[in-house]
């Protein structure tokens, strides 16, 4: 009853209050409103919800993102879409060709996705993962490329820089290895050209956003190329702009590089020191590195020199009063010295223009063009080797006798010619240029159907010139004969994409279908010739010609592709969503008789909150997704290769094979995605991935008349962690704090192997199935008495011959004290040296925290890299004339070790000898790997003239708390040549460029 009044008593009020906005909406004056929904990308936005504040009266916009209704003369229109942030405008009496803009909301999960899916989704409607980065994280420290960029602020992304030199390209690897042998960097995209040649000449300033799939599902769509995964890069367009508006960017920054942590030295010498200097003649009979130097002399300070770090940005944008054309350009120059003395560095100069015209309302034309220029002083290569082998009583900055810079034979414990004597006197550079063009045209015949062509292309072209003059001095002051080389390299990509889209609700169903056929080609060429034996002397030489002995090499490589795919997505009320893929494969890559190859997947994600309101969780999604991508060979591989001598063919050295296949990738994906008290996204994942049909070059029975033959011989399984939490902690007027946190941890094993186990290419790399992937095998030196037991001869105790010292380490009892005493490595029973597996070079996870503190004007920015565990085998450490682990001086008595002891005297003696397990250190760190302090204002008499003003402090690389006695544990690489992969198999050389760090300052403005 009382339920009953209660309805009664409020029926006549909510009758009467919808009755009287239904009289007053008739009433009021109504106008006709027409115009377009876009994105900060120009493009229409199609299902934008409209709808007049306050009433029921509604729209939704077309396919292209146009819409009409009839409102209310001073009503407001509010426009809302997932994943954007809402607009309102205000109707007036004429509202023809209202050009609405909708940009990303940054604080929901719903970022718009466009790679690898059937048309642009939003992130919450996906059924896998794909991480994207927007440009105003990327430009709160703008990174030097576009790999530096993504740095630290994804989970399971792993960037290691192939060399510390400026220029340089880095290796970036996710989710793990894909493959035994080979890179594992992904496939890139540079505004839809698909492209295998890196970031290193994208700025950070043009991005608009990057997207990063990391997993087979997310890029199966790329097929035989993405097993590795996808980065696409998407750069700014002028469409973002209002009609007849431009805007001008300008920012210039400039700083000074310099070494961070530098690896010590011995101060104390084992030789006898005489007339205030160690005779290196006469060795202390006791030979313990414990007599002092009088004088030494810093080779890092001498070699090193802070270098100067400048760049200059300057863009336009803007759109056609008509709205039907708008352009982005912009130019960007680059001076970064890097830290070593006389050496210019890298100088790069970027022009980008993209432009997008609307020929009819539903043909468009759209275009992207980078144009990049590079040169690359490259003298410090080859010279760090020699840096390191200096000693420490060497003066590099003295003169010759005839007083000319640089003393060439300043050393005196090793025959090593003065790195900086090699760098005044020689040349070595590179220049390089490279084109990325994009075109597309894109038809819309009606609202639900898209057909679309697009052309991409990647065309390189460079050289390189080295020359060492004749009459250089060799180190006993003989006279060189002096060496000249040159050479030149071109390469070209091209694709061809034709695709057709249907996308149409049907009922409570939004269905999309979409058909794609891809034409792949690509070209590459090398020419090399060198000599030695100069006719003249001088730097002015050019021709190879002058040389006496000559010799020349080159190479030639094409191959094609051809690839369709189709795909669709269902969506049911924007709850329960179902994607499903399939794409074949042709490549000439491929052996003749498996040319045809099909990848594939299939993914769903319910959202739970569309089904359960929850108090407190605004967005609660679950997902699953099976994908299947794939890897091509090499170009030799299904092909029988043999050696050439002098224009001769001699014997087989690879067996042909035409049944080899790409290697697959084959994972499993599920995660979820949480938004909850409107400030905090979580999400995580979990994915176990065999990548089978390894493509690897395995020893054959001699009677195929061939050592070995590339086949699909193994599997790698990962299993991934990956979590991440973004956080609004603080969220005032004057004060905003947000944090964000990811987590990575990755784990690999060899499941399957399909041949003998075999030493990788060479190297300590066992593989081998049952196995982790990323051990390194390493002789082993006792650290237990267990371990030399077999080494007792018979009828003698263990504890007789055999005793640990203070080190911890095993050696030979009669000789502890004495300059004969050194550890004992580990044997079989055989008395043979055994190879024994080490701990994982692969970290045990990872951690990254950005922090963004906003006070009114001011920000202050910080990102904070953390790994626990992996290792680094420093091989440079042997090369050392005297590392810091031989001064014995000012250590008790019972602690000294003699020269032989820490000797670098091959297998048998001294722990500094090749592939020992003492040369294998632990990775961990904590960095402060950027930081920036800057503030925006704006002069209020040139307020139409200056929109923002912004002065930056900036800071890269700065702090590195490590236990690593390297110069950086991230700034190691392998030995590409033997196809060692530099985010796994990671060993510092003695021949490496080491990373620095920059501090700078710069000024951004817009107009």
């Amino acid at each position: 009853m009382l339920a009953i009044v209660g309805f009664s008593d409020f029926a006549p009020m909510l009758y009467a209050d919808i009755h009287s906005k239904s009289v007053t909406e008739l009433q009021q004056k109504k106008v006709r409103v027409t115009g377009v929904v876009k994105d900060t990308e120009g493009y229409g936005l199609p299902g934008v919800n409209l709808l007049v504040k306050g009433t029921t009266i509604g729209a939704i916009t077309d396919i292209n993102g146009k819409f009409e209704i009839d409102a209310p003369v001073n009503s407001t229109l509010v426009f809302s879409f997932i994943g954007y942030v809402n607009q309102q405008v205000t109707i007036g009496e004429s509202n023809q060709n209202l050009k609405v803009s909708m940009r990303e909301d940054e604080r929901t999960l719903s970022e718009v996705i466009v790679t690898g899916v059937a048309s642009g989704t939003p992130k919450q409607k996906l059924g896998f993962s794909i991480e994207k980065i927007s440009a105003d994280k990327l430009l709160k420290v703008p990174a030097t490329d576009a790999a530096s960029a993504l740095q630290g602020k994804i989970a399971g992304v792993h960037i290691t820089k192939t060399s510390g030199a400026p220029g340089s390209e880095s290796d970036v690897q996710l989710r793990g290895v894909k493959m035994i042998f080979g890179s594992s960097n992904p496939l890139y995209i540079i505004d839809g050209v698909l492209t295998e040649n890196g970031m290193a000449d994208v700025n950070a300033e043009d991005i608009e956003s990057i997207e990063v799939l990391k997993g087979a599902a997310a890029s199966s769509l790329y097929g035989s190329r993405a097993a590795n995964g996808v980065v696409s890069i998407i750069t700014k367009r002028g469409n973002t702009m209002d009609a007849g508006k431009v805007q001008v960017d300008f920012r210039t920054e400039i700083g000074q590089s310099k070494l961070g942590y530098v690896p010590k030295s011995s101060k104390a010498s084992n030789c006898v020191i005489e007339n205030g200097k160690a005779n290196y003649g006469v060795t202390d009979p006791d030979e313990v590195y414990d007599n002092k130097y009088p004088l030494t002399y810093n080779h890092i300070d001498q070699f090193f020199n802070p270098g100067t770090y400048l760049t200059t940005h300057l863009a336009v944008k803007g759109t056609s009063a008509n709205n039907k054309m708008s352009i982005y350009s912009s130019l960007q120059t680059t001076d970064d010295a890097g830290v070593v003395k006389m050496v210019d560095g890298m100088k790069r100069t970027n022009v980008r223009v993209n432009v997008d015209y609307r020929i009819l309302d539903n043909l468009l034309f759209t275009t992207s063009n980078l144009f990049t220029q590079t040169k690359s002083d490259d003298r410090a290569s080859g010279a760090f080797g020699s840096l390191y082998r200096s000693d420490p009583q060497a003066d590099l900055l003295a003169l010759n006798e005839d007083g000319s810079p640089y003393k060439v034979n300043a050393n005196r414990l090793n025959d090593i010619v003065n790195p900086l004597y090699t760098i005044y006197n020689t040349i070595n550079r590179s220049e390089s240029e490279k084109l990325v063009s994009f075109f597309s045209l894109k038809y819309n015949p009606v609202d639900y159907l898209t057909f679309s062509a697009s052309y991409g292309t990647t065309r390189t072209n460079g050289e390189n010139f080295y020359l060492s003059p004749k009459g250089l001095l060799n180190y006993d002051l003989t006279l060189q004969d002096g060496y000249i080389s040159r050479s030149m390299w071109r390469n070209n990509e091209q694709t061809l994409t034709v695709d057709a889209m249907f996308n149409k609700k049907l009922g409570d169903f939004n269905t999309k279908f979409k058909i794609q056929y891809l034409y792949e080609a690509s070209k590459s060429s090398n020419l090399w010739g060198g000599g030695n034996d100069l006719g003249i002397g001088g730097k002015n030489i050019t021709s190879v010609n002058l040389s006496a002995n000559q010799s020349a090499s080159s190479s030639l490589y094409k191959n094609i592709a051809n690839n369709y795919a189709g795909m669709t997505v269902l969506d049911y009320k924007d709850k329960y969503i179902l994607d499903a893929l399939v794409r074949r494969d042709a490549s000439s890559l491929f052996g003749k008789d498996v040319r045809w190859q099909t990848f594939y997947r299939i993914s769903g994600a319910w959202r739970i909150t569309e089904d359960f309101k929850i108090n407190g969780i605004n967005e609660w999604k679950l997902r699953a997704s099976y994908g299947v991508a794939g890897l091509r060979p090499p170009y030799e591989a299904q092909y029988e290769v043999y050696s050439l001598q002098n224009g001769v063919p001699g014997n087989m050295e690879t067996l042909g094979n035409s049944k080899l296949k790409p290697s697959f990738s084959k994972e499993t994906e599920i995660g979820t995605d949480v938004r909850f008290l409107d400030r905090f996204d979580f999400s995580v994942n979990y994915s176990i991935a065999n990548n089978t049909d390894q493509i690897l070059k395995v020893p054959v029975t001699p009677l195929s008349g061939a050592a070995f033959q590339w086949q699909n011989a193994g599997t790698i399984q990962t299993k991934v962690w990956e979590a991440s939490l973004n956080a609004d902690v603080i969220r005032s007027k004057d004060w905003n704090l947000d944090l964000g946190l990811t987590f990575d941890k990755i784990k690999q094993k060899i499941t399957k192997l399909n041949c003998t186990p075999y030493m990788l290419n060479g190297t300590d790399f066992r593989i081998e199935e049952g196995i982790d992937f990323g051990v390194l095998y390493l002789q082993k030196f006792a650290r237990s008495l267990d371990e030399v037991m077999n080494q007792v001869p018979a009828g003698r105790n263990v504890n007789e011959v055999f005793a640990i010292n203070n080190q911890g380490f095993v050696v030979r009892r009669s000789e502890i004290g004495t300059i004969n005493e050194t550890p004992v490595k580990v044997k079989d029973d055989k008395g043979n040296i055994v190879s024994l597996p080490t701990k994982n070079l692969i970290p045990n996870f990872n951690l990254n925290l950005n922090a963004t503190l906003k006070y009114r004007n001011f920000t202050l920015y910080m990102l904070w890299a953390y790994q626990n565990g992996g290792r680094i085998y420093n091989h440079s450490v042997r090369y050392n004339t005297e590392p810091a682990l031989f001064d014995q001086s000012g250590k008790p008595w019972n602690e000294v070790k003699a020269g032989t002891y820490y000797s670098n005297g091959g297998q048998e003696i001294g722990m500094l000898g090749w592939g020992n397990d003492v040369l294998l250190f632990d990775a961990t760190f904590l960095k402060l790997r950027e930081l920036s302090l800057s503030y925006d204002f704006k002069l209020k008499p040139l307020n139409s003239f200056v929109k923002n003003i912004r002065l930056s402090f900036i800071g890269r690389n700065l702090l590195t708390f490590t236990k690593y006695p390297g110069f950086d544990p991230e700034g190691v690489q392998a030995d590409k040549s033997k196809g060692v992969d530099s985010n796994t198999f990671r060993f510092e050389s003695n021949e490496q460029y080491p990373l620095y760090k920059t501090y700078s300052g710069s000024i951004a403005i817009t107009f």
